[in-house]
């Protein structure tokens, strides 16, 4: 005949990690540059703050201010800076820049796009915003540079170039610059080819989706990695800023469930030893894979063992059988 076991199983964890449960924010006084202060959350709780809605951007700032500072922390943001050329040009050239004193600013945090001025030198602004343009027709080594006198924005004008004639231009040195300079000196502004993705991340591999930026200037200047405080000078808005710099931080962490769940087995072949350790971490293999085949992530299985060390007990005929739960 066969026989009927049953085992209580501790389920612990956040079945749905991201909304499961309420983020709890942690202050670290101690002032470590972004990566330092990286490596200590995800040492100590989960990682560094991550912010998905508004009522978390409250719970930051209140528990920043509760621990008495009021200036800027490190929270999860960080962004790679990668300026790249419309045709894809990355040869001898592709680095050449001729920034304006102030920039690029990204402004408001929403400056991608890169436009030439009068006075020769770029700025960063925002892709919407509609501005004259410069093409190049032919190869780079022999091109001829065009001015469209019609404003587009930056992808308008990226596609009307491509369209007829090679793309926006590229520009690869003071000679390229000059020329340029020669046609838009009846505009104040013109777009050119460079631009850089968006590129935001949390730490934690959130996606990012919820912003509060502080809707000011944030200098790029020529760092490839930027970093992001909650700033409580300004209201808790993020900013970005060297990841290089030494800022107090916070953290988070999720807290965690257990769940007590009895689980039958019925046995096909009577003589398995269900209490043989081999055989239990092969049932927790099988559960564990259930659960990720339901969409439930984050959780962690064990076995509760009974006064007698042993997980699994033969059910007693007529006892109360319960229903079975579903996994």
């Amino acid at each position: 005949m066969e026989g009927i076991f049953i085992g209580v199983l501790c389920l612990s964890g956040c079945l749905t990690f991201s909304t499961c449960l309420p983020r709890h924010y942690h202050f670290v006084s101690d002032a470590m540059n972004w990566t330092e202060a990286q490596s200590y959350c995800r040492e100590t709780y989960t990682d560094l703050a991550t912010i998905e809605n508004t009522e978390e951007m409250k719970k930051l700032k209140d528990t920043v201010s509760a621990a008495g500072n009021s200036s800027k922390v490190w929270i999860g943001l960080y962004s790679r800076i990668d300026w790249k050329w419309s045709d894809g040009f990355n040869k001898s050239g592709a680095e050449y820049r001729n920034w304006d004193p102030i920039e690029p600013n990204n402004y408001e945090a929403n400056q991608l796009n890169v436009i030439m001025t009068l006075s020769d030198t770029w700025s960063d602004i925002e892709c919407r915003l509609k501005k004259q343009f410069v093409c190049y027709n032919g190869t780079l080594e022999h091109s001829d540079f065009v001015l469209v006198n019609t404003a587009k924005n930056w992808s308008e004008a990226q596609r009307h170039c491509r369209e007829h004639y090679t793309d926006l231009a590229t520009v690869r040195n003071n000679a390229d610059r000059t020329k340029i300079g020669n046609l838009i000196t009846p505009l104040r502004w013109a777009w050119i080819g460079l631009y850089r993705d968006p590129q935001i991340y949390w730490s934690d591999g959130s996606n990012y989706l919820f912003s509060s930026w502080y809707q000011g200037e944030h200098p790029l200047g020529s760092m490839k990695v930027v970093c992001g405080v909650a700033d409580l000078e300004k209201g808790g808005n993020w900013r970005l800023f060297s990841c290089e710099e030494r800022k107090p931080f916070v953290c988070y962490s999720v807290p965690t469930v257990k769940t007590l769940v009895k689980v039958r087995v019925k046995l096909q072949d009577s003589f398995v030893n269900l209490n043989d350790p081999a055989v239990k971490e092969q049932i927790l293999k099988e559960l564990q894979e259930r659960l990720k085949q339901k969409g439930l992530s984050g959780v962690t299985l064990k076995w509760k063992e009974k006064d007698d060390g042993k997980v699994f007990h033969k059910e007693e005929k007529g006892s109360d059988k319960k229903k079975k739960t579903e996994l």
